[in-house]
């Protein structure tokens, strides 16, 4: 009953290619933009650097893929807001006795599903320029850290998404949620802005947010991949960490308060 729910969102999503369509334009033309008309004032930045090029290329596209980890799981949460403005929410829960903390986890699975989906196309595509640029492959078991990364913070994104969307009531608040998210996520990642340039009290939050801890350690592994030598100073700049370990706990916590905050929504809800 569980995977046909499942089931059922996916083939919904599958179903809307051009929606799928313009999600995928949306993730090259960030490609896109960066290529042609960021890349070249980043690399002038950070001139005297050795591999200063792949350095640069690295560090931005690890951000994109960040980005889109944190933001593709929004778009099942769509799905949730048209179920819940056509009354088909009280349909589940009356005639496939699901509750309703059921069917919040089963639009979470859902919004990870089509977030890693989305997310493993775009990184390929990244690689896929990567190793135009310098003939260079990434395609190999280490990526494979790059993923377990990217599915963390598709995780988290795809819990907080459930409780903000949990306060929304029409698709049009929705639709303004969705255009504001993608700015903010490169923000909070440290991609459009360098970690560098933000002000102390920025950088606090930052260090404490996990797209910002993940995408920080997304950029070092894959430095780490291609063997990119990099003074310790301008890795601090730029936002490049090397603690793994604290980005997953910080994430961990983060999905821990997302699950209690939903859950307490919940019973509110229960007792009106």
């Amino acid at each position: 009953m569980y995977l046909n729910f499942i089931k059922r969102n996916i083939q919904i999503y599958l179903k809307d290619k051009t929606g799928i369509f313009f999600s995928l334009l949306g993730m090259l033309i960030s490609l896109i933009i960066y290529v042609f008309f960021l890349r070249s004032n980043l690399i002038s930045s950070l001139s005297g650097i050795g591999h200063v090029n792949k350095l640069v290329d690295i560090w931005m596209i690890a951000g994109l893929i960040s980005i889109v980890s944190m933001t593709t799981p929004l778009n099942a949460f769509g799905q949730k807001l048209e179920d819940k403005k056509n009354n088909r929410l009280n349909d589940f829960v009356v005639n496939n006795n699901f509750s309703l903390a059921s069917l919040d986890t089963l639009y979470v699975i859902t919004a990870i599903i089509e977030g890693v989906f989305s997310t493993i196309i775009f990184m390929f595509i990244c690689f896929g320029y990567l190793y135009m640029q310098y003939k260079e492959s990434l395609f190999n078991s280490d990526v494979l850290v790059v993923i377990f990364y990217s599915i963390l913070l598709i995780i988290f994104s795809s819990l907080l998404f459930s409780l903000i969307t949990s306060w929304l009531t029409s698709t049009s608040s929705f639709s303004s949620l969705s255009a504001i998210v993608g700015t903010l996520a490169g923000f909070f990642s440290g991609t459009y802005i360098v970690y560098g340039d933000l002000p102390n009290f920025m950088q606090q939050v930052l260090d404490v947010w996990p797209g910002f801890q993940i995408a920080a350690t997304i950029r070092n592994k894959m430095l780490g991949l291609t063997g990119v030598n990099v003074p310790k100073n301008v890795l601090d700049s730029l936002g490049v960490v090397s603690n793994s370990e604290t980005a997953i706990l910080i994430t961990l916590i983060a999905m821990a308060i997302c699950v209690v905050f939903s859950f307490l929504i919940i019973m509110m809800s229960k007792k009106k």
